[in-house]
């Protein structure tokens, strides 16, 4: 075959990068992953008149890579659901060797596909941190069924043919994956809609003042009573507005905090974020600190999670330092 008829599968990227993301929780995992299976598909002279039939090999070898990649690693999370709250006097605690936490991924990614199946989850929810954090307590196998036949749509006989299984066995391991995800799945939390989108701007910006201020008072006016906020990779995580704002007082927003921080929204996994730059004085610069992803309860801010992942900015269109104005 001329090498012109090659498969390059950058129409594919999107949604590949997608899959690898509910099967393992991680933004930088799935880049590496989808690489490999480009790596692995390069040289086959794949249908590229058959659509379908070309999707369906990309997932064989995205399926293999991640349950490869899969099988030695622990469950991501979020501190939340794995440790008690914290001192919200003592610092911060350190990432621990060896534990996982789950990534942000940004809604600009999400692939712009439409597979015509029937799904028992919507788009937003199906990429919602709740959702993604119940996908991890699936097995690896059973996980794969479950994106592929309940989030993407597609018939157990695809799933089959994807996973290298008969179809009995197949159906069987889709039933016990949505038994599993029926006991971790908390289907509240994870269809929580993010504020309408004539409201947005302007409760974005509300939240995001009291923080470039420094307004600690300001900024617990925009949080419900019970809020939660989680620090990845962190184990530390805080919950309702006192305790929290205990910790922003004696840390982030410690002493004359004006200035300190600067706030760019953005979206991701279906709700509302801000890329978070912390003020270098030295250097007259922001640098790269932290992505925060919120979810509000009506026009109060009823959690945010604080991915402390500079690395993850270029994914977001957010540059890794900004200039300080005037």
């Amino acid at each position: 075959m001329d090498e012109d008829r090659r498969f390059t599968g950058e129409g594919f990227r999107d949604e590949l990068r997608l899959f690898c993301y509910r099967m393992g929780g991680s933004l930088q995992g799935a880049e590496g992953l989808v690489e490999a299976v480009f790596f692995r598909a390069g040289g086959l002279p794949l249908p590229l008149t058959d659509t379908v039939s070309t999707r369906i090999e990309l997932h064989k070898i995205t399926a293999r890579l991640c349950l490869e990649a899969l099988a030695d690693q622990p469950p991501r999370g979020l501190p939340h659901f794995s440790n008690p709250p914290s001192d919200p006097y003592l610092p911060p605690l350190a990432p621990e060797d060896g534990i996982f936490w789950l990534e942000p991924f940004p809604d600009d990614l999400y692939p712009e596909t439409e597979y015509g199946g029937e799904r028992l989850y919507g788009e937003r929810e199906s990429i919602s941190l709740p959702f993604i954090a119940a996908l991890q307590s699936v097995q690896p196998r059973a996980r794969a069924c479950l994106i592929l036949g309940d989030a993407v749509g597609w018939k157990v006989e695809v799933l089959a043919e994807i996973l290298g299984a008969g179809v009995v066995d197949t159906r069987h391991t889709l039933e016990e994956a949505r038994e599993s995800m029926s006991r971790a799945y908390d289907k509240a939390m994870g269809r929580s809609e993010p504020p309408a989108e004539e409201v947005a701007t302007g409760l974005m910006m509300r939240y995001l003042y009291p923080w470039e201020t420094g307004d600690v008072a300001g900024l617990m006016e925009r949080l419900s009573e019970d809020v939660v906020l989680q620090l990845p990779p962190s184990p530390s995580w805080y919950e309702g507005r006192n305790d929290v704002e205990r910790h922003l007082a004696s840390y982030p927003l410690a002493g004359d905090a004006r200035g300190r921080w600067r706030l760019l929204p953005r979206r991701a996994n279906g709700q509302l974020a801000f890329g978070v730059y912390c003020r270098d004085d030295e250097r007259r610069v922001f640098r790269a600190h932290s992505l925060q992803v919120l979810q509000f309860e009506g026009e109060i801010v009823s959690e945010i999670i604080a991915f402390k992942h500079p690395s993850l900015f270029p994914s977001f269109r957010l540059l890794p330092e900004v200039t300080v104005q005037g």
